[in-house]
This record gives C-alpha cells, sequence and structure tokens, in this order.
C-alpha cells in the first residue's frame, strides 16, 4: 500500500500586508526601470520624432496581453502566478515551464545593477562599475529580507525621488523643444515606427509581475487589475512626457542611439543633471531591482508547493515572511553574471528570450479559468466579456511573438551556450519530479479541490 502523498504548505508564513499604494509601486517600478534609459535613444533612432506615439503604442500593446493576466489576478490572488495559473489552467508540467523560465527572467537583476552602475560611474570614474554593480543587489538582497512591507515603502520612496528626477528633465526640457521636429511622427516610415513600438513594449512590460504577490495582498482582487493597468498608464504618461525633450530639444542624429544624458546635459544645471543621473537614472535600475527580487521568489515558491523543489528550499521566515533560501538562490543568479563579467547584451538577450514564452503561456492559460473555474471568475472584481477575452489573448500573443522576432539578434553566443545549459538542467529536473509533483497536485485536488485556489475574492 502506498503512504498518502504529503502537501506542503510552503505559503502559510506569508504576510498580507501589501496595500494598493504599494502594489501600484511594484507595478510602477517593475515598468519604469532600466528600459526607459537604455531604449530612449533606440526610438528616437527608429522613429525620429514619432518616438513619443512609439511609447504610447507600446502602452497599448501592452494593456491588450495584460488584461488576461489581470482577469487571472483578480480571480485567482495566488503566490506566484507565472507558475500557478498555467499549472492549474493548463498542467503541472506547463506549470514547471513558466517558473524556469521566470526564474531565468531573474538574470535582468545584474543587467539593471550593471546599467544603474554605469550611470554612477559617469559622474564619479574613479568608482568602478562592476564591484558597484554587486553591491546594488546585495543591498536589494537585504532589504527584502527584512519584509515585502520594509522593501515595497523603499520602493515608494524611490519611487517619488525618481518621479522628481524625471519631471525635472522633462519640465526644463519642455521650453526648448523645436516642436517641428514632433510634427513628422513616421519620418523613417510606418514600419520603423511599429518596430520601434514592438521593441518599446519591453520598456513596459512588467506590471504582470504585481500578480505574483496575490497572497500578500490586502485586497488582492481589486487591486491587482487597479495596479497592473494603472501602473501601465501612469508609465506611458511618463515615456510620452520624457519622450518630447529627449528627441525635441537637439538634432535628431546628434541625439539617435544616444542616452537621455547627451539632452540632460544640455538642459539641466550641473546640479540639475547629477540629480537626474542618480535620483532619476540610478533610483529607476535600483527600483525595478527592489520589486524584481520581491515577486521573483513566488513562482518557485508555489512550484515547491507542488512537489517540483524539495520543501526545505521554500522554507518561509516567520518573523519577517520572507522566503530566505530562495532568495540567496535568486540573488546568485543575478549576481553570477556580474562577477564572470556577462555583456549588457548577453543578459538581455537572455531575459528577452526567456519573458515571451512564459507570457505567452500566462496569457494563454487564461482561456480555461471560465470553464475550469466558473465560481472564482463569478467573484471576481475584474471580467472581461468572452469575446473581447480571446481578441485579447490572440493579440497578445501576437504581440509576444513579434517581440520575439525582434529581439532575436541580441542573444550573444555566449547567452546562448548559458540558455541552453538552463534549457538542459530545467529538462532533467523535470524528468526526475514530474512524477512526484503529478501526485501532489492530485493529492490537492482529492484533499479538496485545490486549497490554494479557494477565493479570497469573494472577501473583495
Amino acid at each position: 500500500m502506498t503512504s498518502p502523498v504529503r502537501v506542503p504548505d510552503v505559503e502559510a508564513n506569508l504576510k498580507r500586508s501589501i496595500t494598493l499604494p504599494q502594489a501600484l509601486g511594484v507595478s510602477f517600478h517593475q515598468i519604469v526601470g532600466g528600459g526607459v534609459i537604455a531604449l530612449m535613444g533606440v526610438a528616437v533612432a527608429l522613429t525620429g520624432g514619432g518616438a513619443p506615439l512609439a511609447f504610447a503604442i507600446a502602452a497599448v500593446m501592452v494593456i491588450v496581453y495584460s488584461m488576461p493576466v489581470a482577469v487571472l489576478g483578480s480571480a485567482m490572488p495566488v503566490t506566484g502566478g507565472r507558475y500557478s495559473y498555467a499549472a492549474r489552467l493548463i498542467s503541472p508540467s506547463m506549470g514547471f515551464t513558466t517558473m524556469w523560465f521566470s526564474v531565468l527572467v531573474t538574470i535582468q537583476l545584474s543587467l539593471m545593477a550593471l546599467a544603474g552602475a554605469d550611470y554612477l560611474h559617469s559622474l564619479v570614474p574613479s568608482v568602478p562599475a562592476r564591484p558597484l554593480a554587486l553591491g546594488l543587489i546585495t543591498v536589494f538582497f537585504l532589504a527584502n529580507l527584512a519584509g515585502a512591507a520594509f522593501s515595497n515603502r523603499l520602493g515608494i520612496v524611490l519611487a517619488f525621488v525618481m518621479l522628481a528626477a524625471f519631471l525635472l528633465y522633462g519640465f526644463a526640457g519642455l521650453p526648448q523643444v523645436e516642436w517641428s521636429t514632433l510634427g513628422e511622427v513616421a519620418p523613417n516610415g510606418t514600419g520603423n515606427l511599429l518596430t520601434a513600438a514592438a521593441l518599446l513594449t519591453f520598456a513596459v512590460t512588467g506590471s504582470t509581475y504585481v500578480a505574483e504577490l496575490g497572497r500578500e495582498m490586502k485586497r488582492p482582487g481589486r487591486d491587482i487589475p487597479l495596479s497592473m493597468i494603472g501602473g501601465i498608464v501612469l508609465s506611458a504618461v511618463l515615456y510620452v512626457f520624457l519622450a518630447i525633450p529627449s528627441v525635441g530639444v537637439l538634432p535628431v542624429p546628434d541625439v539617435a542611439g544616444k542616452p537621455m544624458s547627451v539632452v540632460a546635459d544640455h538642459v539641466l544645471s550641473p546640479g540639475g543633471f547629477a540629480f537626474f543621473i542618480l535620483g532619476g537614472a540610478l533610483a529607476s535600475v535600483v527600483g525595478h531591482m527592489n520589486s524584481l527580487l520581491l515577486t521573483a521568489t513566488k513562482p518557485v515558491l508555489a512550484a515547491i508547493g507542488d512537489g517540483w523543489l524539495p520543501p526545505r528550499l521554500g522554507a518561509v521566515n516567520e518573523r519577517y515572511g520572507t522566503p530566505h533560501w530562495l532568495l540567496f538562490g535568486l540573488y546568485l543568479i543575478g549576481a553570477v553574471p556580474v562577477v564572470i563579467g556577462f555583456s549588457v547584451a548577453s543578459i538581455a538577450g537572455m531575459v528577452s528570450v526567456a519573458a515571451t514564452p512564459m507570457l505567452a503561456i500566462m496569457i494563454i492559460s487564461s482561456c480555461r479559468l471560465r470553464a475550469r473555474y466558473p465560481r472564482l471568475y463569478e467573484a471576481a472584481p475584474f471580467r472581461m466579456p468572452w469575446r473581447l477575452h480571446l481578441i485579447t489573448v490572440a493579440l497578445g500573443t501576437v504581440v509576444l511573438a513579434v517581440q520575439a522576432y525582434l529581439l532575436l539578434d541580441k542573444l550573444t553566443g555566449p547567452a546562448a551556450v548559458a540558455l541552453a545549459c538552463w534549457l538542459v538542467a530545467g529538462a532533467a529536473l523535470w524528468l526526475v519530479r514530474h512524477k512526484h509533483a503529478d501526485a501532489v497536485v492530485q493529492a490537492r485536488r482529492d484533499a479538496g479541490a485545490e486549497s490554494d485556489l479557494t477565493p479570497q475574492t469573494t472577501a473583495d
């Protein structure tokens, strides 16, 4: 006689402490990170005066494929949505796939840290960039060990500082804008405008990560959709505002492919320029790192609950409510590329390739929500008509496919080797653990229809 499968409860000590402003802060920081700093010059090079429009189109595209995820988050406020949605609505193995890709996406910690270190290095050339980048990752690893509420309060402070620096840049630049430049919205052709918009979706994507925090929010059914869509809209308005002086102050050839610091140096005083670098560029990337560490453990934690990894790895500190071993593991994943000398291009390529299938699986899984869990769907504060739901899923999948096509050229040789090794390791882990995980999921169903999906939303 076989012994019953033990169903581990790895979420018991997670604390419901995250409010709507804090969730908006996570969403905002997940979007407004290094993307706008790194991609503004690229957008200008592709579109000229059409850069502001390209950012607006990108935001609309991201809202389209974020809406199905918002429906999932409102109906199923679970820990680790990137794993749980696919695992419950498609299959445990599909959930494992999204989890494995999501862990790889954590290497963008090193991308953000290196970007922030480079900006600071421009102010203080004597500071070595890579040790500084490693220090930044370490600081936010320690901040997240202290708990979600603490790290989110820190994130809100950073958001205000960053917003002040970006507003300074925008308002200082607006009086110097040559508005005739902005009149040509597609001087390089409509194709380049749409290409730029597809590329810039990676500067707007990020709000879906807030769905990882369902079990730590006070009112998840309401706050997940509001913070996701609200974060995109707020970020899009800011991006368009920043793009206007970025393309309209200096001649387009002088800023095409260049960082925003070129225009900032022209329109700001030395003190203002330093504030823009420290409070804007640096705060945006480190705030993104803080939010990323807050959300990155959640899909792994959910996968541990289904038996894909040993329960001890998901131990949650009872005092702070944080999974300390997982945080440490993800800290290593983020730090190693900095230590071994991976380039920013290599890291960006790996993140892009890993994020696309992960998001595609999430939005496709939303199609099964109504049939699989009708009670949860009907209790959700945020719902969509079925036809609109299908349209957003189809359009979102197309957008993600275009993104992947446009960004494949960023996958360098070393990054391709590292990605292949990661996929092989994932396949080996799946072969070893998939039977056990299937048994754990079945035990959940036999024990009472998956207690991790009982609707917290009905109280909302």
